[in-house]
Protein backbone atom coordinates (compact mmCIF):
# COMPACT_ATOMS: atom_id res chain seq x y z
CA UNK A 1 0.00 0.00 0.00
CA UNK A 2 1.60 3.58 -1.13
CA UNK A 3 2.03 6.16 1.20
CA UNK A 4 0.18 9.34 -0.16
CA UNK A 5 2.80 12.30 -0.86
CA UNK A 6 2.44 15.32 1.39
CA UNK A 7 1.25 18.44 -0.34
CA UNK A 8 3.26 21.21 -0.14
CA UNK A 9 2.10 24.21 0.86
CA UNK A 10 3.31 27.95 -0.07
CA UNK A 11 2.04 30.65 1.97
CA UNK A 12 1.53 33.39 -1.05
CA UNK A 13 2.10 36.43 2.16
CA UNK A 14 5.51 34.61 3.14
CA UNK A 15 8.59 35.93 1.71
CA UNK A 16 10.99 33.13 -0.83
CA UNK A 17 14.22 32.67 -1.30
CA UNK A 18 14.00 33.54 -4.26
CA UNK A 19 13.95 36.78 -5.63
CA UNK A 20 11.18 37.49 -8.02
CA UNK A 21 11.31 40.26 -10.73
CA UNK A 22 9.36 43.20 -10.36
CA UNK A 23 6.51 43.44 -12.67
CA UNK A 24 5.82 47.11 -14.05
CA UNK A 25 2.07 47.21 -12.46
CA UNK A 26 3.41 46.32 -9.18
CA UNK A 27 6.15 49.00 -9.09
CA UNK A 28 3.28 51.65 -10.25
CA UNK A 29 1.03 50.93 -7.82
CA UNK A 30 3.61 51.23 -4.77
CA UNK A 31 5.21 54.03 -6.34
CA UNK A 32 1.64 55.66 -6.77
CA UNK A 33 0.71 55.17 -3.21
CA UNK A 34 3.76 56.57 -1.92
CA UNK A 35 4.05 59.83 -3.68
CA UNK A 36 0.57 60.47 -3.02
CA UNK A 37 1.81 59.39 0.82
CA UNK A 38 4.92 60.91 1.05
CA UNK A 39 4.63 62.83 4.50
CA UNK A 40 3.90 58.55 5.63
CA UNK A 41 7.00 57.66 3.65
CA UNK A 42 9.36 60.56 5.09
CA UNK A 43 8.58 60.02 8.93
CA UNK A 44 8.36 56.23 8.32
CA UNK A 45 9.42 54.04 5.95
CA UNK A 46 8.07 50.99 7.10
CA UNK A 47 4.35 51.65 7.68
CA UNK A 48 4.20 53.26 4.57
CA UNK A 49 6.12 49.93 2.82
CA UNK A 50 3.17 48.03 5.12
CA UNK A 51 0.24 49.74 3.80
CA UNK A 52 1.39 49.85 0.03
CA UNK A 53 1.39 45.94 0.63
CA UNK A 54 -2.04 46.44 2.10
CA UNK A 55 -3.30 48.70 -0.64
CA UNK A 56 -2.19 47.58 -3.25
CA UNK A 57 -2.08 43.62 -2.66
CA UNK A 58 1.27 43.06 -3.28
CA UNK A 59 2.92 39.52 -2.85
CA UNK A 60 6.02 41.67 -1.07
CA UNK A 61 7.29 42.49 2.32
CA UNK A 62 7.94 46.11 3.65
CA UNK A 63 11.79 45.26 3.11
CA UNK A 64 11.41 44.51 -0.24
CA UNK A 65 9.75 47.44 -1.12
CA UNK A 66 11.67 49.99 0.80
CA UNK A 67 14.93 48.44 -0.82
CA UNK A 68 13.19 48.61 -4.13
CA UNK A 69 11.86 52.15 -4.24
CA UNK A 70 15.40 53.32 -2.17
CA UNK A 71 17.93 51.95 -4.96
CA UNK A 72 15.54 53.04 -7.82
CA UNK A 73 15.89 56.66 -6.21
CA UNK A 74 19.64 56.52 -5.78
CA UNK A 75 20.34 54.81 -9.53
CA UNK A 76 17.99 58.19 -10.53
CA UNK A 77 20.05 60.40 -8.77
CA UNK A 78 23.39 58.13 -10.05
CA UNK A 79 21.92 59.23 -13.55
CA UNK A 80 21.83 62.62 -12.60
CA UNK A 81 25.39 63.14 -11.59
CA UNK A 82 27.08 60.65 -14.03
CA UNK A 83 24.14 59.90 -16.94
CA UNK A 84 25.09 56.33 -16.54
CA UNK A 85 21.65 53.85 -16.33
CA UNK A 86 21.03 51.38 -14.15
CA UNK A 87 20.78 47.98 -15.06
CA UNK A 88 19.35 46.92 -12.11
CA UNK A 89 16.42 49.29 -12.86
CA UNK A 90 15.93 48.57 -16.26
CA UNK A 91 12.22 48.96 -15.66
CA UNK A 92 12.56 52.70 -15.28
CA UNK A 93 15.03 53.39 -17.99
CA UNK A 94 11.93 51.60 -20.97
CA UNK A 95 10.32 54.30 -22.73
CA UNK A 96 6.74 51.80 -22.73
CA UNK A 97 7.27 52.68 -18.80
CA UNK A 98 7.86 56.48 -19.01
CA UNK A 99 5.24 56.28 -16.05
CA UNK A 100 7.34 54.69 -13.52
CA UNK A 101 10.54 57.00 -14.55
CA UNK A 102 8.21 59.91 -13.66
CA UNK A 103 6.82 58.14 -10.20
CA UNK A 104 10.50 57.67 -9.75
CA UNK A 105 11.54 61.38 -10.39
CA UNK A 106 8.84 62.58 -8.69
CA UNK A 107 10.05 60.63 -5.12
CA UNK A 108 13.42 61.77 -5.76
CA UNK A 109 12.24 65.63 -6.41
CA UNK A 110 10.71 65.36 -3.21
CA UNK A 111 13.06 63.69 -1.33
CA UNK A 112 15.73 66.51 -2.22
CA UNK A 113 13.31 69.41 -1.57
CA UNK A 114 13.07 67.51 2.18
CA UNK A 115 16.88 67.38 2.42
CA UNK A 116 16.65 71.00 1.46
CA UNK A 117 14.66 71.95 4.50
CA UNK A 118 16.51 69.79 6.80
CA UNK A 119 19.67 71.60 5.86
CA UNK A 120 18.34 75.06 5.99
CA UNK A 121 17.30 74.21 9.56
CA UNK A 122 20.21 72.83 10.68
CA UNK A 123 22.26 76.36 9.70
CA UNK A 124 23.19 78.10 12.52
CA UNK A 125 21.22 81.40 13.70
CA UNK A 126 24.25 83.50 15.26
CA UNK A 127 22.80 86.55 17.42
CA UNK A 128 25.09 89.20 19.39
CA UNK A 129 24.56 87.46 22.85
CA UNK A 130 25.73 83.77 21.08
CA UNK A 131 25.21 81.34 19.03
CA UNK A 132 21.49 79.11 18.54
CA UNK A 133 22.50 75.53 16.86
CA UNK A 134 19.77 73.48 15.66
CA UNK A 135 20.09 70.25 14.94
CA UNK A 136 17.46 68.22 13.61
CA UNK A 137 16.20 64.60 12.68
CA UNK A 138 13.24 62.48 12.49
CA UNK A 139 12.23 62.12 15.80
CA UNK A 140 13.63 65.11 17.92
CA UNK A 141 14.79 68.32 17.80
CA UNK A 142 18.08 70.07 20.20
CA UNK A 143 18.38 73.79 20.70
CA UNK A 144 21.40 74.39 22.52
CA UNK A 145 22.49 77.96 22.97
CA UNK A 146 25.81 79.03 23.97
CA UNK A 147 26.69 82.37 25.68
CA UNK A 148 29.76 84.04 24.75
CA UNK A 149 31.18 85.88 28.00
CA UNK A 150 31.63 89.89 27.14
CA UNK A 151 35.00 91.20 26.39
CA UNK A 152 36.10 93.07 29.39
CA UNK A 153 38.55 95.40 28.11
CA UNK A 154 38.91 97.35 24.96
CA UNK A 155 41.42 98.55 22.72
CA UNK A 156 41.34 101.99 23.93
CA UNK A 157 41.68 100.81 26.93
CA UNK A 158 44.77 99.02 26.82
CA UNK A 159 46.37 102.01 24.59
CA UNK A 160 45.56 104.11 27.85
CA UNK A 161 47.43 101.15 30.28
CA UNK A 162 50.26 101.14 28.12
CA UNK A 163 50.89 105.21 28.19
CA UNK A 164 50.61 105.58 31.37
CA UNK A 165 53.18 102.56 32.04
CA UNK A 166 55.21 104.47 29.09
CA UNK A 167 54.69 107.97 31.17
CA UNK A 168 55.65 106.65 33.98
CA UNK A 169 58.80 104.49 32.69
CA UNK A 170 60.07 107.60 31.44
CA UNK A 171 59.41 109.56 34.97
CA UNK A 172 61.20 107.06 36.75
CA UNK A 173 64.11 107.50 34.37
CA UNK A 174 64.06 111.19 34.97
CA UNK A 175 63.91 111.32 38.66
CA UNK A 176 66.69 107.94 38.45
CA UNK A 177 68.85 110.38 36.12
CA UNK A 178 68.92 113.48 38.35
CA UNK A 179 69.95 111.03 41.53
CA UNK A 180 72.97 110.03 39.46
CA UNK A 181 73.40 113.52 38.37
CA UNK A 182 73.32 114.74 41.95
CA UNK A 183 75.47 112.07 42.99
CA UNK A 184 78.02 112.74 40.31
CA UNK A 185 78.34 116.17 41.53
CA UNK A 186 78.53 115.15 45.14
CA UNK A 187 81.85 113.37 44.56
CA UNK A 188 83.23 115.40 42.15
CA UNK A 189 83.12 118.78 44.97
CA UNK A 190 83.90 116.22 47.24
CA UNK A 191 87.26 115.03 45.15
CA UNK A 192 87.75 118.95 44.70
CA UNK A 193 87.84 119.56 48.61
CA UNK A 194 90.13 116.91 49.29
CA UNK A 195 92.27 117.66 46.59
CA UNK A 196 92.54 121.60 47.83
CA UNK A 197 92.60 120.55 51.37
CA UNK A 198 95.58 118.04 50.45
CA UNK A 199 97.07 121.41 49.22
CA UNK A 200 96.46 123.49 52.08
CA UNK A 201 97.67 120.08 53.91
CA UNK A 202 101.12 119.68 52.39
CA UNK A 203 101.75 123.41 52.85
CA UNK A 204 100.88 123.29 56.37
CA UNK A 205 103.30 120.66 56.54
CA UNK A 206 106.13 122.73 54.91
CA UNK A 207 105.09 125.89 56.94
CA UNK A 208 105.50 123.83 60.05
CA UNK A 209 108.82 122.02 58.65
CA UNK A 210 110.36 125.58 57.95
CA UNK A 211 109.43 126.69 61.64
CA UNK A 212 111.11 123.42 62.78
CA UNK A 213 114.22 124.23 60.90
CA UNK A 214 114.32 128.12 62.16
CA UNK A 215 114.09 126.67 65.95
CA UNK A 216 116.54 124.40 65.56
CA UNK A 217 118.86 126.90 64.15
CA UNK A 218 117.96 129.26 66.76
CA UNK A 219 118.73 126.53 69.11
CA UNK A 220 121.83 125.98 67.80
CA UNK A 221 123.11 129.70 67.74
CA UNK A 222 122.53 129.69 71.88
CA UNK A 223 124.72 126.90 72.70
CA UNK A 224 127.58 128.72 70.90
CA UNK A 225 127.62 132.05 72.72
CA UNK A 226 130.49 132.51 74.86
CA UNK A 227 130.49 132.54 78.81
CA UNK A 228 131.01 135.28 80.56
Amino acid sequence: MSVPKKRKEVHRDQPTQIQIRWKPLELLGVLTFLNDNFDLWKENHQKACSDAIRETNINRNEQAIYTKINSMIKALEEYFETGRKSNSCAAMWDDDNSKIYDLVKEMYDKTKGEEKKESEKETPNCTSNGDDVVMNNNMTTINIHTDVPQIPFTIDMVDKIYNEQIQNYDRLVEINRNIIKKKNKEVRDLHEQITHRQTELIELIQKANNILDELKKFTGESSKSPAM
